[in-house]
């Protein structure tokens, strides 16, 4: 008996050795990677673009917890003009979404990107980004962004982004309305089981929750949870590998954040909500399944509006697909804080 404690004990030790040395090996290759990476997001967009970013752009650094918080930031002249922040999903960051940030600028608004911790620019093990500590640091953003404008203040969350946006949201942020492209709360398993993760994975979720104790560091291949050949229509397939290739995308998740994603309730149930909340649906998502969106809008509570999208996949390249999510969302800050240069013709005119 003692010699088959002591031969397991050996393994256990081995198996928490080779883990150890796996980590250090991907924790250098992410360093790599990052500094690859500085630039690698230019490759998405036409030079226009790239050019009108590097006009507007400027980066700031907040802390959150112990970790550093990147911010992109493209600021309107006059501080009290709307503000929107914008969150990126799974295997994206901020500088990705520039045509969002583009059509929200000309309408107006100071747009301001964070990079969830363990994502993008922003500090922390890549893929390390614990639901509650996420939440709490767009709490961090909104407070940063309420203490530097005087404009009303929202906030757009993309695919995950808009749990973490609600959850946000729910723990206090001082923010005048949100919108969401897609929509479920962080301890809603049968939601879970309805997108691109495998129902095998979210049936371990109570293995992985006890093994995420001693071992939430260890990250898990994010091709596991989420595939990119389902977030656009097959036409768009071929745009959808510059993206992935990006060498700031995390490889891997972190077992803690895989578990918080089955474990974190947001502060104020769904039912409970008063945060005027903008539901945006894709009647084609194979993401998330649009019935998930749908059922989350039913029991939101508070003010509250859905669109469905028809025929559309969980994400476009489209400028008419961005285009659609900055109208809709426009209009609906609109209802619920000050007027943007959209609502004002004359004063638009007069600008150009």
């Amino acid at each position: 008996m003692r010699k088959r404690i002591v031969a397991a004990l050996g393994v256990a030790a081995g198996v928490v050795g080779a883990l150890g040395v796996r980590e250090g090996m991907q924790r250098r290759a992410d360093a790599q990677h990052f500094e690859q990476g500085r630039d690698y997001w230019q490759l998405n967009f036409p030079p226009e673009y790239v050019r009108w970013a590097q006009e507007h752009l400027v980066a700031y650094r907040i802390p959150s917890s112990t970790i550093g918080i990147n911010l992109d930031v493209y600021a309107q002249p006059d501080r009290t003009a709307p503000v929107v922040i914008i969150v990126h999903g799974l295997l994206t960051y901020g500088r990705l979404f520039l045509p969002l940030v583009r059509g929200f600028y000309e309408r107006g608004y100071t747009v301001i990107c964070p990079d969830l911790m363990g994502n993008g620019f922003s500090g922390g093990v890549r893929g390390d980004s614990p639901v509650g500590p996420a939440a709490a640091s767009l709490v961090d953003v909104a407070l940063w962004a309420r203490q530097r404008y005087d404009g009303s203040l929202f906030m757009l969350g993309v695919s995950l982004g808009s749990a973490v946006v609600y959850a946000s949201a729910a723990a206090g942020a001082p923010l005048a309305a949100i919108s969401c492209l897609d929509l479920f709360t962080f301890d809603d398993h049968e939601a879970l089981r309805q997108n691109t993760m495998t129902p095998q994975l979210i049936n371990l979720l109570p293995l992985l929750r006890v093994l995420a104790i001693p071992f939430g560091w260890v990250r898990v291949p994010t091709r596991w949870i989420n595939s990119m050949e389902y977030v656009v229509g097959p036409e768009e397939a071929h745009r959808v590998q510059t993206w992935f290739n990006d060498p700031l995308l995390p490889r891997g998740m972190t077992l803690r954040t895989l578990v918080s994603a089955g474990y974190t309730p947001p502060a104020v149930p769904l039912e409970q909500n008063t945060v005027p909340t903008l539901v945006l649906n894709q009647e084609r998502d194979l993401v998330l399944s649009p019935i998930v969106t749908r059922d989350a809008y039913q029991r939101l509570g508070g003010p509250k509006k859905y669109v469905e999208f028809a025929n559309s996949p969980h994400w476009s390249f489209e400028q008419s697909f961005t285009d659609r999510i900055v109208a809709e969302s426009d209009a609906w800050f609109a209802a619920h804080g000050t007027p943007t240069l959209a609502q004002q013709p004359a004063a638009r005119h007069e600008q150009r």
